[in-house]
């Protein structure tokens, strides 16, 4: 009948039977007195003492309560705060600048050439309004000859034509490096040795991923020291990665335009037993260092990743998933405690 022309209709009803326990049994039976009986204890009852002549309420502590879930830091911000102590705790000073940057801090004082790959639309986001920014006039006369003929470093440049037109450009940093290189221009020769280092947001226009995400947070760090060498570099990594819960560094040669020598570091990841890359590392080359600094003295440098670093400790596969803010996750992420 239900199929034929839907002449009936079905509805499925819930009955709920409750029977007393034997403590209500015992109330149903004799009764109860609710003066001499405390349901819940105030700051006048417990003051006065007037529970004292009087029973309290017996509480099941087995019974079934909705869960509350109190207010903590963001897992991310409890290990920004870990990563900060780290350095600072090494003696390092921290740096802040701003998002938005000229090319010419996030790029031409780094000595990367204005047709270099990393200045297309693929790999930066491009500011449109306002397109352009003020350049520092006594560093661009500089920076300009490192470009074109080494400057007084001994190097031959990249050999062509600067523009002041580029260098510009407004855009979204795409590394923390850009505070790295403002500092040394800030620096005077009785400053050194100095440490400085900084964790902040850069941008980067790549495809997201499991793996890759358009805006991260990179740690960065530099050290200003005349005695400083490239052991003095694996040692800085090596100390920062242990006590991110990584014993096991390992450096292997690359290429950046703005190091020589240049390294990338790996972890060796407990669990997947294997080696994974979190960041780039090296050494200043003097066209960075002495149009900056005015001297050329070596400049220890790196930029991390701190995504990925963290990864592991929280059980996350997908990079994309430090930041979803699903609430059950951020509920049961486990305090940062490395």
């Amino acid at each position: 009948m239900k199929k034929r022309n839907k002449i009936v209709k079905i509805n499925i009803i819930k009955i709920i039977n409750a029977d007393p326990t034997e403590i209500g049994k015992k109330i149903i039976e004799h009764g109860i007195n609710e003066k001499n009986i405390i349901d819940r204890l105030t700051p006048d009852i417990i003051k006065s003492g007037t529970w004292k002549n009087k029973r309290i309420r017996s509480y099941d502590v087995k019974i079934n309560v909705p869960n509350i879930s109190g207010g903590k830091i963001h897992f991310v911000n409890q290990a920004l705060q870990y990563i900060k102590r780290i350095w600072l705790d090494m003696g390092f000073k921290e740096m802040t600048g701003t998002l938005v940057q000229t090319s010419f801090w996030d790029l031409d004082a780094l000595f990367v050439p204005q047709d270099h790959p990393a200045r297309d639309m693929q790999d930066t986001f491009y500011i449109k309004d306002p397109k352009y920014g003020k350049l520092p006039k006594e560093l661009v006369k500089k920076v300009k000859a490192a470009h074109e003929n080494g400057f007084t470093t001994g190097s031959k440049g990249w050999q062509y034509k600067w523009s002041d037109l580029v260098a510009k450009e407004n855009l979204l940093r795409t590394h923390n490096t850009v505070l790295s290189v403002q500092t040394l221009a800030k620096l005077k020769k009785q400053d050194l040795p100095a440490k400085f280092f900084s964790v902040g947001k850069v941008f980067r226009n790549e495809t997201l991923s499991w793996k890759s995400l358009f805006e991260f947070i990179q740690v960065e760090g530099i050290v200003v020291d005349p005695n400083a060498n490239f052991m003095h570099l694996k040692g800085y990594l090596k100390e920062f990665f242990a006590k991110m819960g990584f014993p096991d560094v390992r450096i292997r040669p690359a290429h950046f335009p703005y190091t020589e020598p240049s390294a990338e570091v790996d972890v060796f990841h407990p669990v997947k037993n294997q080696w994974v890359e979190l960041g780039g590392s090296g050494i200043f080359r003097p066209e960075v260092v002495k149009p900056l600094l005015g001297l050329e003295v070596p400049v220890l440098a790196w930029g991390l990743g701190m995504e990925r670093t963290i990864m592991e400790y929280y059980n996350i596969k997908d990079v994309r998933d430090v930041y979803k803010n699903d609430l059950k996750q951020l509920r049961e992420s486990k305090i940062w405690m490395k």
